[in-house]
């Protein structure tokens, strides 16, 4: 069982060695944190709003289930690229693919500061192992609940200079990039593949000699 990171020495905060020249900060110094907007069930709706809500379960599939007709602060809309964290029951992680969703509560949305050396990527695989200690520790119980307090006791790793987060950030780029384009082809086929069952479009095949 993983204990709270102990703040009397570096290596201990994240359990592990830390590389040479490397320091450990708390994430909330680091990424940009941000707690989901206490939207209104009463007022969601099926029919696409300009406010698509992202709710835990969502998170996996990188999805939207739900829309708003509230009106919400532009902190709580999300950015390609953020990770984002549910505080209920699974703890589900996940990058975010599009830019104009917004967070509902009982998730957390955390983003990489301009500044700061630490890629949302490299942040994802330090803060998770404490994510899942804690999502283990709770089943056979009640339901989970990430606190405050359980964010606040995470920490990363941090890099003396940017050439680690300029490596994280372009693969993150590309898987987010690969990830917008399968959702892409998937609705294409979806959209065509009923015209093509029932006759009101057809494949044509070019074969060539060898």
């Amino acid at each position: 069982m993983l204990n709270p990171p102990d703040l009397s020495d570096e290596p201990e905060k994240l359990k592990r060695e830390i590389p040479e020249e490397w320091n450990v900060a708390n994430v909330f110094d680091e990424l940009s944190v941000q707690y989901g907007f206490p939207f209104s069930t009463e007022l969601f709706t099926e029919e696409p709003t300009s406010i698509p809500v992202v709710r835990i379960r969502d998170i996996l599939e990188n999805s939207v289930s739900a829309y708003s007709k509230e009106e919400v602060d532009g902190k709580y809309k999300l950015q390609k690229q953020d990770l984002l964290v549910g505080m209920d029951g699974n703890f589900h992680m996940n990058y975010w693919n599009d830019n104009v969703s917004y967070l509902n509560q009982r998730s957390v949305r955390l983003r990489a500061k301009s500044k700061s050396t630490v890629s949302i990527m490299q942040a994802k695989y330090d803060i998770a192992p404490y994510i899942k200690a804690k999502e283990f520790r709770a089943k056979g119980s009640t339901v989970g609940h990430l606190s405050d307090k359980d964010l606040k006791e995470l920490f990363v790793l941090v890099s003396p200079n940017a050439d680690f987060r300029n490596k994280f950030d372009s693969i993150l780029a590309e898987i987010i990039e690969n990830r917008c384009e399968m959702i892409e082809l998937t609705k294409q086929r979806d959209e065509l593949l009923p015209l093509l069952m029932n006759g009101q479009a057809s494949v044509n095949y070019h074969l060539s000699a060898c």
